[in-house]
């Protein structure tokens, strides 16, 4: 016999992930299925690697690389653990406020400024040269649970003590409250009878498999789009966003930031006028190497023996919603020229902070833009309602490709805040 689970979850990312959490502590039956598999947080780059799908070397028509995963608890796991809360700027336009479900999430995730031993001499010394450019930089909060934190700064590679908060901490939750998860299932398309879902077709090995429920929350980043479509949703995909991001290093006599905690300081002034964040930051030597490759090719490549010099900052802006998701892993995303000024600017900032800190001209080194936040995909007011439920009722959305535009900041607690509201309208609908 068929089981009916209350919710289906696809996807374990942020989004997926709490909705999980939230209906599992309310009693409710859940079942959350992930494409990816378990990969054990190693702190290196070979866990990177195994969670990145395709290696992290996705690259839209443009040439330009965006980042995806596949992995319980999706790309949380390769955050650098820097928590903004959602901005309004982004969600007061579509009527939404998550200033509620940001508190709750706040006290759940280890949400805190850190010590200034953690925050490390290296961030410490960027933020003086920032004030002393002219900028207002400050301590960021971060979802590190300093107890546990050792200051290695390999948050992006995978925390392996367990100080970073990730996804996998809700879904764990959610298991030990009765959820099932079945990992290494990909959802291929969701059953829908007489305008509901019903529940979703997936495979896992080769194996077809059917699972049913009263609710499904596709939470699977940019395949939602692919299984709306083939729902008959057919503009989601039609434009995205991925927060463009571009690293700049510079060599400062006596100091790098390859071990600094990463995004602990930054400059969050420019955000609500250009949409602009300044925050320490750089690529490990791998994604270091491949950036070079990408931004100058063999002339490029020779400065990698220098990697272990450079210190690292990053310019994060909100791109302009553009592009286009085609078959597979297929599509078009162009930096604008609004992005590129963008950029530019924080490139220009960034510049000013490294010769302040000591940096010599000559050393200061842009990297080729890339995308590290792929959303907007199911947009809400356009594929979801408010509530995050498509045209097809009990079918929802829940994770980055909701966001009505690009936040241009670090995406976890958002995705956490709107997972958390999302649970709240599922148990209301859902009942006893």
């Amino acid at each position: 016999m068929n089981k009916e689970y209350d919710v289906i979850v696809c996807g374990t990312g942020a989004g997926g992930a709490t909705v999980a959490r939230e209906m599992a502590l309310r009693g409710k039956k859940v079942l959350m299925l992930e494409a990816g598999g378990n990969t054990t947080m190693m702190g290196n780059t070979l866990t990177m690697a195994f969670i990145l799908k395709h290696y992290g070397l996705i690259r839209s028509e443009e040439k330009n690389t965006v980042t995806f995963a596949d992995n319980y608890g999706g790309l949380s796991n390769l955050a650098a653990g820097c928590a903004a809360p959602p901005p309004r700027v982004v969600f007061d336009p579509v009527g939404i406020d998550l200033s509620a479900e940001a508190e709750e999430a706040r006290r759940d995730m280890w949400i805190q400024v850190q010590p200034d031993e953690l925050i490390g001499p290296e961030n410490l010394r960027l933020m003086e040269a920032a004030h002393n450019a002219g900028y207002s930089w400050s301590r960021m909060e971060k979802f590190i649970d300093p107890k546990k934190c050792t200051g290695a700064g390999s948050c992006m590679l995978g925390c392996k003590t367990g100080a970073k908060w990730t996804a996998r901490v809700y879904g764990d939750e959610a298991i030990a409250h009765g959820a099932e998860l079945k990992l290494n299932t990909k959802v291929t398309g969701v059953i829908v009878e007489n305008g509901k879902v019903t529940g979703v077709t997936s495979s896992r090995l080769g194996m077809k498999k059917n699972y049913y429920g009263k609710s499904v929350v596709l939470s699977t980043g940019l395949d939602n789009a692919y299984i709306l479509r083939r729902a008959g949703i057919r503009e989601a995909g039609h434009g995205f966003c991925c927060d463009w991001l571009q690293f700049v290093g510079g060599i400062i006599p006596g100091m790098n930031t390859s071990r600094a905690t990463p995004m602990a300081v930054g400059g969050m002034e420019h955000y609500e006028s250009d949409g602009i964040v300044v925050l320490p930051v750089f690529p490990n030597w791998a994604q270091f190497l491949v950036l070079l490759w990408f931004s100058g090719g063999t002339a490029y490549l020779p400065k990698f023996a220098d990697f272990w010099k450079y210190t690292g900052l990053m310019v994060k802006v909100r791109d302009e919603t553009t592009g286009e998701l085609y078959k597979g892993v297929h599509f078009s995303k162009p930096v604008t020229e609004r992005d590129k000024k963008r950029l530019d600017k924080g490139v220009d900032i960034i510049r000013r902070v490294l010769l302040k800190a000591g940096a010599h001209p000559d050393s200061v080194l842009p990297l080729r833009p890339s995308g590290a936040h792929p959303s907007g995909t199911c947009r809400i007011g356009m594929v979801v309602d408010g509530n995050l439920e498509t045209r097809i009722q009990n079918l929802y959305c829940c994770d980055a490709s909701v966001f009505p535009s690009s936040l241009g900041l670090p995406v976890v607690w958002t995705a956490v805040a709107l997972g958390k509201r999302l649970g709240k309208h599922l148990d209301s609908r859902l009942g006893v």
